[in-house]
């Protein structure tokens, strides 16, 4: 017997029970409640059964919902809660093993017991304390056993996610599964296939975040549940590996994030497996942040950079991630970072859009305009930049040419020391290609002058010449310069070389820039 009035979500709602019984029908508390009492754990919900119908369960209550109708469920408004309360049945055929094609109501509770999945779950408790257990399922709580109500082959049958539902109890009680329970799991887990993925999703989910996460994936390996789920095929030794993490799983983005790590999931593929799993867009979104964050810790800390992109909330849980890889968190460090970001989101920037579109002297708008304000931000958080509105527009105005994709023009005139004949490599006095390699270089490190910092330089790293016509000693050079960031420390240029508009060369170079002080110590 259970003192109830112990338990104040039965408390809450022995007022119901005591309404349906004096309307003549029978009424008990059952399912994960009743279970959850008995292991001496806090209760989720708590749900109802009745031998009463939902046309009389309308009736005697004022204000009810119509939630899962269909199956016998009525969810009833009580004292601002709500509670769902399921007439006593038994099911027909199982149509796809998950829901039953019609429903017979019945006035029974045993009838309504054995129709549930698990004798753990097939207790009914009523409003005095006294239990109904015609299933021995205190006895399988005591041995710590889930044992299927009756044939096990038949339950899973009627509803193949209870074979997830074993796994997922094995991870959030510790109990082990009745071996014929268990035979007929390993016997029928391809209808799993036959169970919409969010549902399954779910079910794995609660087991990742359970205490005993290593029971529950041993369990669903080696009946090969897994074999059945999206992107696990094949990947015994990657779960393996993942129940095996010597951390638990604080919350489902820890979970899923560490699984993807566990299956090596490449960046550009990780959207696609978590939309397999019916994730929503905003779960993908973070659990890719988290993901990345976690890769890049592994190797290096918290940088403003990668904490910008990650944001506080999910870093930190990354930093819990951290523990299981044998490193050591630091929390404090990663809050105390965070406090000296200079900006948390683009709104911070105090530069907009229009402000862009008006220091370019543009009207166009579009993505080119997305692609300056991350350059600005990438400054701004490597320091580079301070987010002052009047350094944003100077530092604008430097890389006009980059953003507008504009030419810029250098011009040179033919000298003596500039010819073949000069410089060895020919014998005529015309422009040689090393000096006009020469021109071009020094035009690409003129342009980069500008726009890095005073303690950097830059650095040609490749460049290609294709020298088509001759130039005389006095010959006017004029070079057109277009230039490409390849990333913050690298450049390209597209080079044309003409004399009177007459082209004489096409070429390419790339520079990136360095800090001279550590350029130059390798040197040495």
């Amino acid at each position: 017997m259970i003192n109830i009035q112990n338990i104040p979500e039965f408390k809450k709602a022995i007022p119901l029970i005591d309404k349906i019984e004096q309307a003549g029908y029978e009424a008990y508390f059952v399912g994960g409640g009743v279970r959850d009492t008995l292991l001496h754990l806090p209760i989720s919900d708590v749900d109802i059964a009745s031998s009463a119908v939902p046309d009389e369960i309308q009736r005697i209550f004022p204000i009810t919902f119509d939630v899962g109708i269909k199956h016998g469920t009525v969810m009833v408004l009580h004292e601002k809660m709500t509670y769902e309360i399921t007439t006593f049945r038994t099911e027909s055929k199982y149509e796809k093993f998950r829901r039953p094609e019609s429903v017979h109501y019945v006035r029974r509770l045993d009838e309504d017991l054995k129709r549930r999945d698990f004798t753990i779950n097939a207790i009914a408790l009523n409003r005095d304390g006294m239990l109904e257990d015609p299933f021995d399922g205190q006895e399988d709580i005591e041995k710590k056993l889930i044992r299927a109500v009756g044939n096990p082959m038949e339950r899973f049958r009627e509803d193949a996610l209870r074979m997830m539902r074993a796994a997922r109890f094995i991870s959030q009680l510790g109990f082990d599964v009745e071996e014929e329970t268990k035979q007929a799991v390993k016997d029928y887990h391809p209808l799993l296939s036959k169970i919409a993925v969010e549902r399954i999703r779910d079910e794995w989910a609660k087991l990742l975040v359970g205490r005993n996460r290593k029971g529950g994936i041993k369990f669903f390996v080696e009946t090969r549940l897994f074999q059945v789920c999206p992107g696990l095929q094949n990947r015994e030794e990657s779960l393996i590996d993942l129940a095996l993490f010597p951390v638990q799983f604080q919350s489902q983005l820890i979970a899923w994030t560490i699984l993807l790590y566990f299956l090596d999931i490449r960046e550009e593929k990780v959207e696609s497996f978590l939309k397999d799993w019916k994730l929503s867009n905003k779960e993908i979104r973070d659990i890719k942040k988290a993901y990345l964050a976690l890769h890049h810790r592994l190797k290096k800390s918290w940088d403003h950079h990668i904490l910008f992109d990650t944001g506080i909330e999910i870093a930190l849980e990354v930093e819990e991630m951290v523990n299981g890889f044998g490193m050591v968190a630091d929390v404090n460090q990663l809050l105390s970072l965070h406090k000296t970001m200079p900006i948390y989101t683009t709104r911070d920037i105090e530069t907009n859009g229009k402000d862009v579109m008006e220091i370019l002297e543009t009207r166009k708008g579009g993505p080119h305009l997305g692609v300056i304000l991350e350059d600005v931000k990438t400054n701004i958080l490597a320091g580079k930049l301070k987010n002052n509105q009047a350094e944003i527009k100077a530092y604008i105005m430097r890389r006009k040419s980059i953003y507008m994709d504009e030419i810029q023009i250098d011009e040179y005139v033919v000298k003596k020391e500039h010819t073949a004949a000069f410089l060895g490599s020919g014998e005529l006095d015309v422009l040689a290609s090393p000096a006009l390699i020469a021109f071009m270089e020094n035009s690409c490190k003129e342009m980069l002058k500008k726009l890095v910092l005073p303690e950097e330089t830059s650095v040609g790293t490749f460049i290609s010449l294709e020298h088509r016509a001759p130039s005389a000693v006095g010959a006017k050079i004029k070079i057109e310069i277009k230039t490409k960031e390849l990333h913050r420390n690298k450049y390209s240029f597209s080079l044309v070389a003409k004399e009177n508009d007459q082209l004489i060369a096409i070429g390419e170079h790339t520079r990136s820039v360095v800090n001279r002080e550590k350029f130059m110590d390798k040197l040495l």
